[in-house]
């Protein structure tokens, strides 16, 4: 009695260790399933139009003199007269500053090449740029033009650049981005459709917004011009400005 009592003991214990062994078998490859996800990673891009508000424009003042002295003389007298001019334009909230100030030496060209060239004067450049704020394009476009010939007729004899662009966009990135991300989420789960499979989560986000002009945006490059009266008014079309945001985005299935 005793002995078959034992038995079915040691039969039943064997019986249990068997089905846990079996289960843990059974629950590994589940385990396995639940960390084994693929990857989607899409790109996703928005491109928004906005009004420009503000324009920079960058011009200076060279000179030329025996002397650096004579040359930064004359360079002052030009860039105080200059400086006058614009402020005489009256233009509100117009802002401005030295950008840069060079002095170069003038040197002859020899025309024997184991000769030093001479010296023959002494090139004194004044950069400047002024900052011109309206919301409104149409009166950004003509102060700009206004302070582009004012600078010309008074003193100023090269024009670098002139360009226009938003004075506060972070809202504006902040909306592109938003819509880029969800152009690249839309794009996620496209891929996904096509594959059969179903986008479960979003795994990374990166995005870098990214800047170009927009059709008819003033973007003026000169080089060394000559200044002096008469110059005439310079026509100033500020255009919308494009900017375009790109992410990329990687999702989980």
């Amino acid at each position: 009695m005793k002995a078959s009592w034992i038995a079915a003991t040691f039969a039943l214990v064997v019986v249990l260790a068997t089905a846990l062994f079996l289960r843990g078998q059974q629950a590994a490859p589940v385990a396995e399933a639940k960390t084994e996800r693929g990857t989607i990673t899409t790109a996703g891009t928005a491109t928004l139009k906005v009004k420009p508000d503000a324009a920079r424009v960058f011009f200076g003042v060279q000179t030329i003199g025996k002397t650096v002295k004579a040359a930064r003389e004359e360079n002052s007298t030009q860039c105080k007269k200059l400086i006058a001019a614009l402020n005489a334009l009256r233009i509100p909230d117009l802002k401005m500053k030295t950008a840069d100030i060079n002095v170069d030496l003038v040197q002859s060209q020899p025309s024997d090449i184991t000769k030093l060239p001479e010296v023959q004067g002494y090139r004194v450049t004044n950069s400047f740029s002024v900052l011109v704020l309206d919301k409104d394009t149409t009166r950004l476009s003509n102060n700009a033009g206004r302070v582009l010939d004012t600078a010309l007729e008074n003193g100023a004899n090269f024009v670098q650049r002139m360009v226009a662009f938003r004075h506060d966009d972070a809202d504006i990135k902040r909306d592109g981005l938003t819509k880029a991300v969800e152009d690249a989420l839309a794009n996620a789960q496209a891929i996904a459709a096509g594959a059969k499979v179903r986008v479960r989560g979003t795994f990374s986000l990166n995005g870098q917004p990214e800047y170009s002009f927009g059709q008819g945006q003033c973007g003026l490059t000169t080089t060394l011009v000559a200044g002096g009266e008469g110059v005439g008014d310079t026509p100033v079309i500020v255009g919308d400005l494009e900017i375009t945001i790109r992410v990329s985005v990687t999702c989980t299935y």
